[in-house]
């Protein structure tokens, strides 16, 4: 790797990154959902996706998103406050916790992918197809890489 190419990937990991996080708190602000942050916005994704699948335990969306239980517990307590969330234990094992999107919630998270299609939406269009496979191809390696450190 040439000291460009290592100055490049860092510039996108770190500036790159921090620029789509603050389109995504600008554009979370103008749906006026000012009290939610980026971060409660994607543990209201990961909720959605895991109780579609019926894994939304608060084991199972610690998991996902990569921190631990009290780390999550403390967020999702935040979140119930804020009528975004619901809590239940299971009929047959009251120590096991579901976790559920409100009313509210599910407007929040559809807010958030609008935000995201958007996004890739407005990024596919200063592509060309030859560019947008190299991409994703691209991409796709180091997700692999990533997901693979854990």
């Amino acid at each position: 790797m040439t000291d460009y190419q290592a100055q490049e990937l860092n510039r996108f990991f770190v500036e790159t990154f921090n620029q789509i996080l603050a389109w995504e708190e600008r554009a979370l602000n103008a749906t006026g959902l000012t009290n939610l942050s980026v971060k409660e916005l994607h543990i209201l994704d990961t909720t959605f996706r895991l109780q579609q699948q019926e894994q939304n335990t608060m084991s199972q969306i610690a998991a996902a998103l990569d921190i631990s239980v009290g780390a999550l517990t403390t967020a999702v307590n935040t979140l119930v406050k804020k009528g975004y969330l619901t809590r239940a234990g299971r009929a047959q094992d009251r120590r096991i916790v579901l976790v559920e999107l409100t009313k509210s919630g599910h407007q929040a998270n559809e807010m958030h992918t609008g935000f995201h299609q958007e996004m890739i939406a407005q990024v596919g269009a200063v592509l060309q197809e030859p560019e947008l496979e190299m991409l994703t191809s691209s991409l796709q390696r180091l997700t692999d890489f990533f997901e693979n450190l854990k």
